[in-house]
């Protein structure tokens, strides 16, 4: 058997961050008539607990239990745009997407939840799934009943959507 000698070279590329044409991710929420909420990513979650992460961020934004969040990322296909789980952005580029639909969906929460307890919506804290005037929790409602009131008085969806993008 004859030996050869020689030199062996290869490459790989690590992407980190700012790639892909700006890194973009986004992220929809919906919140159900019974104040169950449905997150939408397109985060593949390969074991780094993305699911868990994201969806705490949400639960603790809008200000309801961590078991009443529903993570789905099952279908790329109708998912918001995500340009893949490397580099700590599930939590970091991801995470912020989920955090600015969250907040739209907190604000919503708000909006009618005001209408409903004849209050500044500036006046109202959501904790626990409960939303309450501050400093006064005797006047509250529950975002179950904020959600039923959106969806069957209101004719409102108590949706969010966002997207963070780092520029390229």
């Amino acid at each position: 058997m004859t030996r050869h000698r020689g030199t062996g070279m290869a490459t790989v590329e690590y992407p980190t961050g700012r790639n892909q044409n700006g890194d973009p991710s986004q992220a929809w929420i919906k919140v159900k008539p019974d104040g169950r909420v449905d997150v939408f990513s397109g985060t593949a979650d390969i074991g780094n607990g993305s699911k868990t992460v994201q969806s705490q961020i949400v639960a603790e934004t809008i200000g309801v239990p961590y078991d009443w969040i529903t993570y789905d990322n099952s279908n790329t296909d109708s998912s918001p745009l995500c340009t893949g789980t490397f580099a700590s952005r599930a939590t970091f580029v991801a995470g912020n997407a989920v955090l600015n639909a969250a907040k739209q969906v907190r604000d919503r929460i708000l909006e009618i939840a005001a209408v409903e307890m004849e209050a500044a919506p500036g006046d109202l804290e959501v904790a626990d799934g409960t939303v309450s005037v501050a400093g006064t929790p005797s006047r509250s409602m529950g975002v179950d009943e904020v959600a039923g009131a959106a969806t069957f008085v209101h004719g409102q969806l108590l949706t969010g959507d966002g997207a963070h993008l780092t520029p390229g």
